[in-house]
């Protein structure tokens, strides 16, 4: 059994979340309701966001411990709370994923940033990384290995196990302190295969490597095959090389602290706290982390409804091959295209054929607070029609989306005729729930509206109906 040799091991670790298997819920409703509050001082907010925790499904009964243990996770591991001085507020990160709705470039940005030592870790635990020098960043790095392995097998695809991850690069100081090239790990995982090693792959020994991978499979960096392996998605190619061509980066206010003689105390980590907030937010403008949806659509051809997913994909592409404007990393525009087929189709059903070409895609610079005007199909009653979608890797069972003031104003204008298709993609199939007249069903009191620069509102299955998509 391989093991890494005992004068080069150094285990990392960080913190693992209590709602990894529901990490994905989580972190939609919390950057929803985070990006609600106003900055004040940390205590203040620090309560307000144990009573956002506290309304999260089957946290009532939690006790306080457990709910504070979820708001370090919330706000040190996953960045949604910044730092001020004396101030806290929402993230730029958290106000981005309410916002856009996409939590695959949510990941992509929490991976990119994520390094060992990082401010995710208690100041002493990176003091100590600094000590040992250790300078890793992991999802870079294990992309790295991953297209070198491939550039040696040929043909034949490379991926990587938890337990190859965890032995051959987490816990090895050749690696995390050394910066040993990624094709010499590449190749040591090769030799280790060819001669039948075996690894200890025990749930507790893997966990920090298995974290991470299960981390770069929400940001569709990697995927998951039933060998227990993680390949990278090369489809995303451009995303991929602009992790491994950042490894050389590092936490700024940790450079001058690698140097043994000008560490004086443990204050001077403390004192980058702050700092590091601000690092894991900037620069969250690059289009190349923003979600593939045609990527996650052909993953949901595993496991959704086969015949729907290919003529979803079939008519994207016919629609991106014919320079229709439509993009594949815009959510706002596959949205709106995927609802565009399906009114055709609905309106076909009804024997409706006379109403197709009527149907029309709103330019935003109308700003007219829907996306597109389609028809009932009884007599010629107009429904206008506000498109919210939401990207991810898991299926969603959010229930919450952001109106702005234009949409919520032309809601209650229009009323009976205002329709919000909330659409979900995610690697299961694609989802439609159907909110009409959403300002009357928050009269009646079926959907919580709350203002908030336009409205945030929350819904449940009595606010609208599910309607089955077609194409």
């Amino acid at each position: 059994m391989y093991k890494t040799p005992d004068e080069h091991f150094f285990r990392i670790h960080h913190i693992r979340p209590r709602f990894k298997n529901d990490v994905e819920n989580v972190l939609f409703f919390m950057a929803n309701e985070i990006a609600r509050l106003e900055a004040s001082d940390p205590k203040t907010f620090s309560e307000k966001l144990n009573n956002i925790i506290a309304q999260y499904p089957e946290n009532g009964s939690k006790k306080i411990k457990t709910i504070n243990n979820w708001r370090t996770e919330i706000s040190a591991l996953f960045g949604l709370v910044e730092y001020d001085k004396d101030i806290a507020k929402p993230s730029r990160l958290a106000v981005k994923l309410s916002e856009s709705e996409d939590l695959v470039e949510f990941f992509r940005y929490f991976l990119y940033y994520f390094q060992y030592p990082g401010g995710h870790l208690k100041p002493n635990e990176s003091f100590e990384y600094i000590q040992a020098g250790i300078k890793f960043k992991p999802a870079g790095y294990m992309l790295a290995v991953m297209m070198e392995g491939q550039k040696i097998l040929g043909e034949k695809k490379f991926g990587m196990t938890k337990a190859e991850a965890t032995h051959c690069i987490f816990n090895d100081l050749r690696v995390t302190r050394d910066q040993r090239p990624p094709v010499e790990t590449a190749k040591l995982i090769i030799s280790l295969r060819d001669e039948k090693i075996e690894f200890d792959q025990s749930g507790d020994v893997v966990r920090y490597a298995g974290d991470i991978l299960d981390y770069m499979e929400l940001a569709d960096l990697v995927t998951l095959r039933p060998n227990y392996q993680y390949y990278p998605n090369t489809v995303n190619f451009e995303t991929i090389q602009a992790y491994i061509n950042s490894l050389n980066t590092c936490f700024p206010p940790y450079e001058a602290l690698y140097e043994a003689d000008t560490i004086a105390s443990l204050k001077q980590v403390t004192d980058t706290q702050p700092q590091w907030f601000k690092y894991v937010n900037d620069q969250l403008d690059t289009s190349i982390f923003k979600a593939n949806i045609l990527s996650i659509l052909e993953e949901a051809e595993d496991g959704g409804d086969m015949d729907f997913l290919k003529s979803i994909l079939e008519t994207l592409q016919t629609k991106i091959e014919s320079d229709k404007g439509i993009k594949t990393k815009e959510i706002g525009d596959v949205g709106e295209s995927i609802v565009i087929e399906h009114e055709k189709a609905r309106l076909t059903s009804l024997d409706r054929e006379d109403l197709l070409h009527l149907i029309k895609k709103i330019p935003e610079t109308f700003a007219v607070g829907y996306d597109i005007s389609s028809y009932h199909g009884e007599g010629d009653i107009r429904r206008y029609i506000e498109v919210k979608t939401t990207i991810s890797r898991g299926k969603l069972a959010s229930r919450s989306f952001q109106m702005t003031p234009s949409e919520w104003s032309s809601a209650n204008t229009s009323r009976a005729s205002y329709y919000v298709y909330r659409l979900m993609i995610s690697s299961s199939g694609v989802k439609l729930f159907i909110i009409d007249d959403p300002v009357g069903k928050y009269k009646s009191d079926l959907l919580d509206m709350t203002p908030r620069d336009g409205a945030s509102i929350r819904y449940s299955d009595k606010s609208g109906y599910w309607e089955h998509l077609a194409i």
